[in-house]
């Protein structure tokens, strides 16, 4: 049985570029001994060629998105050939949410173990249910992802269309209706004020001292 916990022959594949150089130091740093192999796409094998820490390429082929689906059954099965005893999946994001992918890809290498690394040097450990579970988070998340945005959509359009419809009948209304006018008798009469009252007051406090 082969020692998982030091493993001589390592496949990484490379899915994220910016994560690549910080997690080939980490697995020197962790196992100084073993021997890496990138699985790439054809574009990015030249860019790898004098990595001084990596021992060997393999192609996926001239593609831009990898995974068990584009990748053709010819090289697949010369990733297989490798006998890997650790396979290394690369993610731009921490929790490496849509990269079941790779992470595919990664399972059907036949390495024992199964690693994903983020941005941040940190990594996850699983095995073939993992990923199944993962992938099915993805795709579930997803579809409630676009079923929320569509309901929320319609609930908008919903309530624009209620309050435009509102304003156009507030509109008519105002537009159609006569404006209403006093006749003569419900016109308001305004009574004139005596502007003299201090007068008043002065003549009744001159009455009363005559008394």
């Amino acid at each position: 049985m082969k020692d998982t916990t030091q493993p001589k022959n390592i496949l990484l594949i490379r899915s994220a570029a910016n994560t690549l150089n910080a997690t080939i130091k980490s697995l020197k740093n962790e196992f100084p001994d073993s021997k890496i192999t990138v699985f790439a796409p054809e574009s990015a094998l030249e860019s790898l060629e004098n990595h001084p820490n990596i021992d060997a390429t393999i192609s996926a082929g001239p593609i831009n998105r990898m995974s068990i689906f584009s990748v053709k059954k010819k090289m697949i099965r010369k990733m297989r050939c490798g006998q890997f005893d650790l396979a290394i999946a690369l993610y731009n994001i921490d929790h490496g949410m849509g990269y079941s992918n790779i992470d595919f890809l990664a399972w059907v290498s036949g390495a024992e173990t199964i690693r994903g690394y983020n941005v941040r040097g940190t990594f996850i450990e699983f095995n073939g249910w993992g990923i199944l579970k993962k992938y099915f988070l993805e795709k579930t998340s997803f579809t409630w992802f676009i079923i929320n945005a569509f309901t929320t959509i319609t609930l908008f359009a919903f309530i624009t269309l209620g309050l435009l419809f509102e304003w156009t009948v507030r509109k008519v209304f105002a537009i159609t209706s006569p404006k209403r006018t006093l006749s003569p008798r419900q016109e308001k009469v305004v009574l004139p004020q005596d502007t003299k009252p201090s007068s008043i007051h002065s003549l009744t406090t001159k009455a009363h001292q005559k008394v």
